[in-house]
């Protein structure tokens, strides 16, 4: 019998695609064997486009403290060579409480130097040893079992259904010039830069219909996306919201560069292969979620009081919304253009 591995990550989707690192290093440190991914169900189909995942445990949004002692004890009816709890939080201790003899330590959230940022406005990340991306910190529980993960990059395994899905959506789409993809939402208000400048950039991106422009998100970006491919009707199509999660990705993946927030589409972006320009406002890049391809870029024009939150969910209380303002349309289109000239353009594009 293969030895048998757990994995835990219940959500958001950012981390879950960060997660792919840590399994293409353990695939590689334990041939052979099979690894399960717990994960909320809502992103049980991107954990089962991850490499080197056997089976997905899907846990309901909505399950109790009752609930996932069950499925706790479910789990722990299976013979595990190690467990590996990537989420550490409430809800993951109570699906692990009964495998403490194979669950492996060493994923270390920097929670006490994001809270000194957070709360008093000092970097105190270098006392620590400086702070880590999350990569890294995925990766800790594999060094302390004292083995040598090879720092492996993010990856998607787009299902075939998903790259037809995108193919026929991108249909009319001319494959002349490049693609650049747009996503211009975020889950929190407080992380995106505004409509009327997103509609400049997406006019100076198709100038002379030089590229096209695909307005990509979920279904509450979708009048976003097709106000802003209306800047440029024939230069630009909106997406958003007529694929699912991986149809998107199969898009982006044909795409030369992503421009998005601090957001879930900048991991997934990196991880079907693309680079990225990343408007960062609200959070920073301490915290571990900062594009790490060669050619991505990251922008960022911190005011005295970015970061505000851990996540940028703490509305903006400042009515100029300066980190997100101080970013200006030359900015980001010239970091698109620095990208456009370093990057060839994917196959199929």
């Amino acid at each position: 019998m293969p030895p048998e591995i757990l994995v835990l990550r219940l959500s958001s989707l950012g981390d879950v695609v960060l997660v792919s690192s840590f399994l293409r290093d353990a695939a590689a440190l334990f041939p052979g064997a099979r690894i399960t991914f717990v994960v909320r169900e809502d992103l049980a189909a991107v954990a089962g486009a991850l490499p080197a995942v056997s089976r997905v445990v899907a846990v309901p949004r909505g399950l109790g403290f009752a609930g996932l002692v069950a499925l706790g004890s479910h789990l722990a009816q299976t013979r595990w060579l190690h467990v590996f709890d990537l989420h550490h939080s409430v809800r993951s201790r109570l699906l692990t409480w009964r495998l403490g003899g194979r669950l492996r330590p060493g994923f270390d959230k920097q929670e006490w130097p994001r809270f000194v940022l957070l709360r008093f406005r000092r970097d105190v990340y270098a006392r620590g040893g400086g702070a880590r991306s999350m990569r890294a910190r995925l990766a800790e529980p594999l060094r302390r079992l004292g083995l040598v993960p090879g720092g492996a990059d993010t990856q998607l395994v787009v299902p075939e259904a998903a790259r037809r899905a995108a193919h026929t959506a991108l249909a009319a789409v001319p494959a002349t010039v490049p693609w650049v993809a747009v996503a211009p939402g975020a889950r929190w208000p407080a992380k995106c830069w505004s409509e009327a400048r997103f509609a400049a950039l997406t006019e100076r991106i198709a100038a002379r219909g030089e590229r096209h422009v695909l307005l990509v998100g979920g279904p509450e970006e979708q009048e976003l996306a097709a106000r802003l491919a209306a800047t440029v009707p024939a230069h630009a199509t909106a997406l958003a919201g007529k694929l699912d999660l991986l149809g998107t990705a199969a898009v982006l993946q044909r795409c030369v560069t992503v421009v998005t927030h601090d957001s879930g589409l900048l991991h997934v972006a990196e991880a079907t292969g693309r680079p990225v320009v990343a408007l960062f406002g609200p959070t920073v890049p301490q915290f571990g979620y900062a594009p790490y391809r060669t050619h991505s870029r990251l922008l960022q024009q911190a005011p005295p009081c970015s970061p505000c939150s851990k996540n940028g969910s703490r509305p903006c209380w400042r009515p100029t919304h300066e980190c997100m303002d101080n970013l200006t349309v030359d900015a980001v289109h010239a970091a698109v253009q620095a990208v456009l000239q370093s990057e060839p353009s994917p196959a199929g594009a």
